[in-house]
């Protein structure tokens, strides 16, 4: 039978069964903030920064007198283009160090930053998983609940319909009662017309003898 009451109870149980253990699969699989959560790297090195933008430029040497003067002036003409090209390259290395102090600056902090929103964003999806799973785990006893309430409802109108019922059923023998009572005078009734009219008949009979 399609309402058979063990084979609904036997269905709600399996329903009920799954659903549990959909619901265990899920709460298992919230997601967990790690405990080593990356940290932003450290910010650049830039102790050497003042120093070098001092100390990039070589300086030459005054020029001196007499005769050591005019071989230094000499020695000084000879290794001109390697100081040159020495300073020039502590003027390119010093100017590259300037231009990426910000760089790294900016790349540390957009990091940190980046860190930061990604740590609150699986923070809040954790919550949200979490209030997922507390709401799924109220749906049964909310289900459950207008469940009863229903059962209730039906209870309290079968009650009345009980009631109702009842009072027809009363009221209906009352009234078979009644007829019965009225059937049973007519047929006294019956019986002593019956009877009268059969004194009646004699009565003539006697009547007409005399």
């Amino acid at each position: 039978m399609e309402d058979d009451p063990a084979r609904l109870k036997a269905e709600r149980e399996a329903a009920d069964r799954v659903y549990n253990e959909a619901l265990t699969h899920l709460d298992r699989a919230i997601q967990r903030l790690p405990a080593d959560f990356p940290h932003p790297p450290p910010g650049p090195d830039d102790h050497q920064i003042t120093p070098l933008n001092t100390l990039w430029k070589i300086d030459r040497p005054a020029a001196g007198r007499g005769l050591r003067g005019r071989f230094a002036d000499a020695v000084r003409r000879v290794v001109a283009p390697l100081f040159e090209q020495q300073q020039a390259f502590n003027s390119a290395v010093v100017d590259h160090l300037n231009r990426n102090v910000p760089v790294a600056r900016e790349t540390r902090e957009s990091i940190a930053t980046t860190l930061t929103l990604l740590h609150d964003t699986m923070g809040d999806l954790v919550r949200f998983q979490s209030l997922l799973v507390i709401f799924l785990q109220q749906i049964t006893p909310y289900v459950d609940t207008r469940d009863r309430d229903v059962a209730g409802l039906l209870r309290g109108l079968s009650g009345a319909i009980n009631a109702v019922a009842d009072e027809l059923l009363k009221k209906s023998e009352a009234m078979l009662a009644r007829d019965r009572r009225h059937e049973m005078r007519v047929s006294d009734l019956d019986a002593r017309l019956t009877a009268l009219q059969q004194q009646i008949a004699s009565l003539q009979q006697v009547l007409e003898k005399r």
